[in-house]
């Protein structure tokens, strides 16, 4: 057999030459993919809770997210789905596939299925502990079309429960560089494989937040230079790739951390920031919003917003004036005789980066930048 080439994608993920990658993976990495964040309650198996990512935020709590956006309903899921003009969904948790959990799953997977019609793609993740042939039945005829697993191995047989339903059926895991894990996990491939299973999906080991304590003492270490990845996972990965790909023909896709917490996220801010961006925003590479503010006391704001209609001609369309501080485009306030101006009614101007959201609960300002420092850092002195 020709030996097989790691293909990287734009994205920094990998995957086999000829083999490709999950269409969930497609529009994932494409930030085309709305995350529902079905609840924070699970089983909490031992196989994965030791290392588990969820936030304290979230982890054990019946609370619902869009994304970043905290939910109470399926119409404001669409509202998400439809602010980033999803090709997908993807539900996860916690654990959707739980007796308390089960119906609530159902009925997200029909109603987006219903408003988006049946090209929606729309994929889960579950434990599989309690997964069975009524479960995989119902899901299938609510129309879910992509189911990833990430079973204890006493339960790898209920992956069995899905195959031949329509659904394309394959298995998510971590690579965590423990000899004993890696040969479990070679094991399950080549079990996926024999079974007739489409695919799997390798994810970089990463150190977070909940789990970094758990990962200190069991000896894992962050790799230098990185924020979140654990020292030899992705080196692993593709050693064990390139060692097995031979004896399988099932899709093995690793999705780096890089992947995953950048260009994800990155793909999808920009998605966002094309359909809420204002008049006086400006959309970064990162999919950020950039404006100018106005800041000062009072009177003089007013004032200003006055020479700004009246004098200098600026559509009020670019600006936005709410008493306490003016927003107009970033590329207005560099101009030299603007700030000069700007200085006569002793008001301060700054460029603000900020992440593209309208609710301010999730608003985060990357950067505040005032104008003269943002000038010589980006290179406009010369306008």
């Amino acid at each position: 057999m020709k030996k097989s080439k790691i293909v990287e994608t734009e994205s920094n993920s990998f995957y086999i030459k000829g083999r490709g990658i999950p269409l969930g993976c497609k529009f994932c990495l494409k930030g085309a993919k709305a995350v529902l964040f079905l609840n924070g309650i699970c089983q909490g198996p031992n196989h994965c809770s030791w290392y588990c990512p969820i936030s304290e935020e979230r982890k054990g709590k019946d609370i619902t997210y869009a994304d970043e956006i905290q939910t109470n309903s399926k119409e404001e899921l669409l509202e998400e789905i439809n602010k980033i003009n999803a090709k997908g969904m993807s539900i996860t948790g916690g654990e959707p596939l739980l007796e308390a959990n089960l119906e609530n799953t159902l009925q997200y997977i029909r109603y987006v299925k219903l408003k988006k019609g049946k090209r929606f793609h729309i994929h889960l993740y579950t434990n599989g502990i309690n997964f069975d042939e009524s479960i995989a039945n119902e899901l299938a005829k609510a129309g879910l079309d992509e189911i990833r697993f990430h079973p204890p191995k006493e339960k790898w047989d209920n992956i069995r429960n899905a195959l031949n339903k329509g659904m394309y059926v394959g298995a998510e895991v971590p690579v965590i560089p423990d000899r004993d894990y890696i040969k479990t996990l070679e094991e399950f491939i080549i079990f996926l494989d024999k079974i007739g299973a489409d695919f799997i999906n390798l994810n970089e080991f990463e150190f977070c937040f909940p789990n970094s304590e758990t990962l200190k003492n069991r000896g894992f270490k962050l790799k230098e230079g990185s924020m979140a990845s654990v020292v030899n996972s992705q080196e692993t990965a593709f050693k064990m790739i390139k060692k097995l790909y031979p004896s399988v023909s099932l899709k093995i896709h690793f999705c780096s951390i890089m992947a995953k917490d950048y260009y994800q996220l990155k793909n999808r801010y920009l998605r966002r920031a094309k359909n809420i961006k204002l008049p006086f925003e400006v959309i970064t590479e990162e999919g950020l919003l950039v404006f100018a503010q106005l800041e000062g006391k009072g009177k003089n704001l007013e004032e200003f917003h006055k020479i700004l209609l009246s004098e200098l001609k600026i559509n009020q369309n670019l600006i936005s004036f709410n008493g306490e501080n003016m927003k107009i485009p970033f590329y207005i306030l560099i101009n030299n005789d603007f700030i000069s101006l700007l200085e006569k009614y002793h008001l301060q101007g700054y460029i603000v980066e900020m992440t593209p959201f309208r609710i301010s609960r999730y608003q985060q300002i990357t950067e505040k930048n005032p104008v003269k420092e943002f000038k010589k850092e980006y290179g406009f002195n010369e306008n």
